[in-house]
């Protein structure tokens, strides 16, 4: 079976190839990085110059929105650079703030000494007692004698959730996902008007149930784990159009 990374690209590809046959200027080549998975731009004049973004998933268990955490001496805390798109820094900064995931994760995965210090930390890494490997992570990993040692674990489940998933992707100019087997569904608004153009009801993402879990995730090499936070979904019920239907993309291209 390939690996989830490597099934998701398989099935990008797939679609891609599909449009290709429609869509001539879409290119095979999949999207990495922080931008929409698929890119559809607008055929019919009135609509030149616009474009369709789609999330791509292979399931709804796989990850909606990922975020590298890490322990800052007495607290967990996202991860962020300067290529961090802000509204996803502030849309984790509230879940933080709001929802106490600090203490929440303190709770998971407790420490292995609580009098580790900023200053212990600073020190263990000056005199290479941890490498290259971030600072609570190591010493976790070597506390519980576990190769991946961050368990998974629910921090937050609901509305709430749901609510992240949208704003996560809709601040990418994300409105659309495709779900292999599952089918196309809205985002949050339609914001491309779409049920309107085509004439039909392309249902909204609306899962039975969403939440925030905490795990470890693997490195290229399987042999390291960073803790992570990553939003899931539960089953969502099919939706009537595919966009690995050639029926659906012609519709598309023909009034969008």
């Amino acid at each position: 079976m390939p690996l989830p990374s490597l099934a998701g690209n398989q099935y990008e590809q797939s679609i891609r190839r599909k449009l290709k046959t429609v869509y001539p200027n879409i290119p095979l080549t999949a999207v990495f990085g922080s931008g929409p998975d698929l890119t559809i731009p607008a055929a019919q004049q009135s609509n030149l110059g616009q474009t369709l973004k789609v999330e791509i998933k292979t399931t709804t268990g796989s990850d909606f929105g990922q975020r590298s955490i890490t322990f800052q001496g007495s607290s967990w805390v996202q991860k962020t650079n300067a290529k961090d798109n802000p509204r996803h820094v502030s849309l984790y900064n509230y879940l933080f703030n709001t929802f106490n995931l600090s203490s929440k994760i303190q709770s998971a995965w407790s420490l292995p000494d609580n009098t580790i210090t900023a200053q212990d930390l600073q020190v263990l890494v000056e005199t290479n007692q941890i490498g290259k490997v971030l600072y609570y992570e190591k010493l976790y990993q070597n506390a519980t004698k576990k190769r991946n040692p961050f368990p998974e674990v629910t921090l937050l489940s609901g509305k709430t959730v749901l609510d992240a998933i949208t704003t996560f992707y809709n601040s990418k100019g994300v409105y659309y996902i495709q779900i292999k087997g599952s089918g196309f569904y809205i985002l949050g608004d339609d914001a491309k008007n779409l049920n309107s153009l085509l004439g039909i009801r392309i249902p909204t993402f609306n899962p039975s149930n969403a939440k925030l879990v905490l795990r470890g995730k693997p490195s290229t090499s399987g042999r390291t784990y960073r803790p992570v936070l990553a939003f899931k979904s539960s089953s969502v019920a099919p939706s009537a159009y595919k966009l690995d239907s050639s029926s659906f993309i012609s519709l598309l291209y023909s009034k969008f």
